[in-house]
């Protein structure tokens, strides 16, 4: 009877320390998720501002910006999604046959460290003769207003700036003109914190 006695009152105590375990890591599940919450909600506030400020206040901002400023608003940046859809069709000028399309050069988007994730393919295309930049299948992780560089070897400085990213997913087009034979790799990067998200190597096939 003792012996029943004593495991009866072990199990109940083993039962309740369980109980209490359930009850802390529930806390703490919680509590954590709050925390991302608020993490989230603060990153965005901090992309909004820093998205309203003109040129010459951002660039006096980031002066004085740590690196936790500095990625605060790229957490923030990275919660909005921008889908485009342009077709190939949207090269041609209106009303004009598309009478000739080739490929020149394309690569494969890869991410540069872990500031984003990529996916995708870059294509120089031939349209009546006149260059084309094309992205397909692709999806990048948003950034604060993220340039598409035409460049030599990932050079930022020497670079052609073909304008701001159109969308961070969908098929897009920019227009080369006749300067596709000058530079051999697609960058995207952060104009402002002139951080690199992406690249893409140009190779013909």
């Amino acid at each position: 009877m003792f012996d029943n006695t004593f495991h009866n009152r072990l199990s109940v105590y083993v039962l309740v320390l369980l109980l209490a375990l359930l009850g802390l890591t529930s806390s703490l599940v919680s509590n954590a998720a709050g925390d991302s919450d608020e993490l989230k909600q603060r990153s965005m506030e901090a992309f909004q501002q820093f998205n309203a400020m003109t040129d010459d206040q951002r660039n006096s901002a980031i002066k004085n910006m740590s690196n936790t400023d500095m990625n605060m608003v790229m957490m923030g940046a990275a919660q909005l999604n921008n889908q485009v859809n342009e077709t190939i069709q949207a090269m041609a000028p209106p009303n004009t046959d598309m009478a000739s399309i080739y490929e020149l050069r394309s690569g494969n988007f890869t991410n540069s460290g872990n500031i984003s994730k990529i996916s995708g393919i870059s294509r120089i295309l031939s349209v009546n003769d006149i260059e084309f930049l094309r992205f397909e299948h692709f999806k990048i992780t948003n950034g604060p207003e993220l340039h598409v560089y035409f460049t030599n070897k990932g050079d930022l400085v020497n670079s052609k700036d073909l304008g701001i990213l159109k969308g961070n997913i969908g098929p897009q087009n920019y227009f080369l003109g006749n300067i596709a034979n000058q530079y051999d790799t697609v960058v995207i990067a952060s104009k402002p914190f002139k951080m690199v998200y992406a690249k893409a190597m140009l190779e013909q096939k």
